[in-house]
């Protein structure tokens, strides 16, 4: 789908690519192309098929290219919670993006369109402010699980944590690559380039957070199945001389008090006093 937003005269008006006269400020906001709207937009700006499916790959890595009567700018933009590529050429009158979602930028007033410089400040004031949302998110979800880490009665669930440190892991991709872009390019508020500082400075914050939670889960994890394992160990511990006690008397041997009378109830109370004492023991050694 091709729209085209454009300022006549302090007036915000829409158009279609083909009434646009190219003449006024305008941003041409391209999403989820189809063949027959790529084509057009080749013969009407002048990009090539190849750059314009560059900005349709997201795997593109983010760059300026300065030509002669235009920049090509490829970005990472965060849309719906994706990482995904943004292209971006700026021309003299106008300012084109692609991507394959919509990233809709607000255009409030006809300041954001009164020049493409104008509009490249909200482009990345927005794409800035789309990090930043996510961040926070992020952020009261680690808090979540960092206030409910160590209550038993809360569910703790390590896809989560390790779905977190994937998304930061991304996040942390795009912001380093639009760091690079966004220093290359001109007439851009210093305070732009300062809050894409902060906005790494975050990302390592969280990151840091993050790998700290999942190190302390797995350490209470351990320690859990530790504690499990060692009732298990003294369970078994306790039934060790017992056992031993009625294997050897169930061979078919001459053995002790083995005809005295009330036999049965003294190897049953030897076994009970085994057990009692070995209790006593783990006790004394704090094993239990």
């Amino acid at each position: 789908m091709i729209g085209v937003v454009y300022n006549s005269k302090g007036a915000i008006k829409n158009t279609t690519l083909d009434k646009y006269n190219f003449e006024d400020t305008a941003w041409i906001n391209v999403f989820s192309p189809s063949k027959e709207e790529l084509d057009l937009l080749e013969k009407k700006t002048g990009i090539s098929m190849q750059t314009l499916n560059h900005f349709l790959d997201n795997q593109e890595l983010s760059r300026i290219e300065k030509l002669k009567d235009r920049d090509i700018i490829i970005l990472k933009y965060l849309v719906d919670k994706k990482v995904r590529t943004l292209g971006v050429v700026k021309a003299k009158n106008y300012t084109m993006t692609m991507c394959y979602e919509n990233i809709n930028i607000p255009i409030d007033d006809n300041a954001s369109l009164k020049s493409t410089d104008s509009f490249m400040k909200n482009l990345i004031y927005n794409l800035i402010k789309n990090f930043s949302s996510k961040l926070d998110s992020i952020d009261e979800e680690i808090s979540i699980i960092e206030d409910v880490l160590f209550d038993e009665n809360s569910r703790k669930d390590a896809k989560r944590i390790l779905h977190i440190k994937k998304e930061l892991m991304y996040i942390k991709k795009g912001l380093n690559s639009n760091k690079d872009v966004i220093q290359k390019m001109e007439n851009l508020d210093d305070d732009l380039r300062t809050e894409m500082n902060e906005m790494i400075e975050t990302e390592n914050t969280l990151s840091s957070r993050i790998t700290v939670v999942m190190e302390i889960y797995m350490t209470y994890t351990s320690n859990k199945l530790n504690e499990t394992m060692k009732s298990f160990t003294v369970i078994a511990s306790l039934l060790l001389l017992p056992t031993l006690i009625a294997g050897i008397y169930g061979m078919n041997l001459a053995l002790p008090l083995q005809n005295a009378n009330g036999s049965f109830y003294i190897v049953l109370g030897v076994m009970l006093l085994l057990m009692i004492l070995m209790v006593f023991y783990f006790k004394y050694k704090k094993w239990v």
